[in-house]
């Protein structure tokens, strides 16, 4: 029998697959914002990055846009209004932060129908200049770090009179079952997670009811999340996971990004000195900087391996489950976590 003559395989119906992580297409994407936003044309839209959340590169005939893509996660997709909501507040105080553009609706995002659900879609103005992890210097880690408590001081005014509560401090609870599946095979990271994942709220409830200072935060400020121009000019960006936290966590995280990317401690040490600038720490926060540091990578190794669900297990790119736990564990135990 030749080729030609070869029967053809019965035709069968294929089970629908269930989709984690899809990517929209530059080109609809790119008819999507003409539609939606007043940009001057011609547009050209690229995708810069599949990641945690999906960006794409808007060039009009003038300027040019950012588009964040989130991912479809454990969050309600509206959860997206808390953070641009809150950019929107910090533009009208002339903060110097990426933030969200209105379309011709009015509207700070809009939503799209994707093979995993629903998926929010913001363009924000572009941040200028490039990361300041390329092109660190202490003197501008002072600025940036007293620009940062400026953020915490107007996140104090748009809270308001609303109390402060916990639940964005421990939603590492929601990523923790993640991480124990993430470390099946580790019997000891097994354990250990598991108990410091238990005593940790009860440890937070104690910062909480002493007082220890909160704001509304960025919750993953790193070298990477800042941009610096050519004239010293500092733009923040990226802040999905923003909400309640304690403020020196907030800086913590900055402090413990800085050694994930393996940068000078000055960095670290110079961005805390022109924080106290603007707003010092209180006796209890310096205290605490021990715990803050160690939740931090707690954190971000939790919601790496939530995400890993979605964008894979090299996530964990910089650094590896044995620097981590490490790390984690080390001080966890003299804090009483373990």
């Amino acid at each position: 029998m030749s080729a030609v003559d070869t029967p053809s395989r019965p035709q069968e119906k294929l089970t629908v697959a269930k989709i984690s992580h899809s990517v929209v297409d530059p080109h609809f994407m790119n008819e999507e914002i003409a539609r939606r936003y007043d940009i001057e044309g011609p547009l050209s839209t690229f995708l810069l990055y599949r990641g945690m959340n999906d960006v794409y590169l808007v060039q009009g005939k003038n300027e040019r846009f950012a588009v964040r893509v989130w991912r479809k996660t454990y969050r309600d997709v509206d959860e997206v209004s808390y953070e641009l909501d809150f950019l929107d507040f910090l533009r009208e105080k002339g903060f110097p932060a990426s933030v969200a553009i209105r379309d011709r609706e009015n509207q700070l995002y809009f939503k799209l129908d994707t093979p995993e659900g629903d998926r929010a879609v913001a363009a924000y103005t572009w941040a200028p200049g490039k990361k300041f992890g390329d092109m660190l210097s202490v003197e501008t880690a002072e600025r940036i770090g007293a620009k940062f408590a400026e953020m915490h001081l107007l996140g104090l005014e748009y809270q308001g009179d609303k109390p402060f509560t916990l639940d964005n401090v421990l939603r590492f609870d929601e990523t923790v079952p993640a991480l124990l599946d993430f470390v099946y095979d580790r019997p000891d990271d097994l354990h250990d997670y598991r108990t410091i994942a238990e005593r940790l709220p009860a440890k937070m409830e104690e910062l909480f009811k002493a007082g220890v200072p909160m704001s509304i935060c960025h919750c993953d400020f790193h070298p990477s999340n800042v941009h610096v121009d050519e004239k010293g000019t500092i733009t923040f960006l990226d802040f999905d996971g923003a909400g309640e936290d304690f403020m020196m966590q907030d800086v913590k995280n900055f402090v413990w990004g800085n050694l994930f990317y393996g940068f000078d401690d000055a960095i670290g040490t110079g961005f805390e000195r022109g924080y106290e600038t603007v707003r010092p720490f209180t006796d209890a926060e310096k205290e605490n900087g021990e715990l803050f540091l160690m939740l931090k990578a707690f954190r971000l190794v939790a919601g790496m391996a939530k995400a890993s669900e979605a964008v894979g297990r090299g996530t964990l790119r910089f650094r590896n489950l044995d620097w981590l736990g490490n790390y984690i564990k080390t001080r966890a135990r003299p804090l009483g976590l373990l």
